[in-house]
């Protein structure tokens, strides 16, 4: 009997700190989520009275909370998007160049 040994998958440099700093992410996500479910519940019986230009109205604070969330995730993707593209544009006419 011949004892031909298989080799061990060798691991790739890297591939773990990439897994951890992803997992750092969505944990640091979570942590976010539930701050933010907490203030909206402590707030949820509130109302506050917003003016901007010459309207006046009033809204829950837990929805006003959740606006601007949500208009403060929208801005922070759309520059997100806007940098990406102008980042791999740079790259594309660096191709080009060289």
């Amino acid at each position: 009997m011949s004892t031909t040994q298989q080799p061990q998958p060798q691991a790739v440099r890297g591939q773990g700190k990439a897994q951890s700093q992803g997992m750092g992410k969505l944990i640091a996500a979570g942590v976010i989520a539930v701050l933010l479910i907490i203030l909206i519940l402590q707030n949820s019986s509130e109302s506050w009275r917003v003016h901007f230009f010459f309207w006046w109205f009033s809204l829950p604070a837990w929805l006003m909370l959740v606006l601007v969330l949500v208009v403060g995730f929208l801005i922070g993707f759309v520059l997100s998007a806007l940098l990406r593209r102008r980042k791999k544009r740079e790259l594309r006419r660096r191709a080009k160049n060289v």
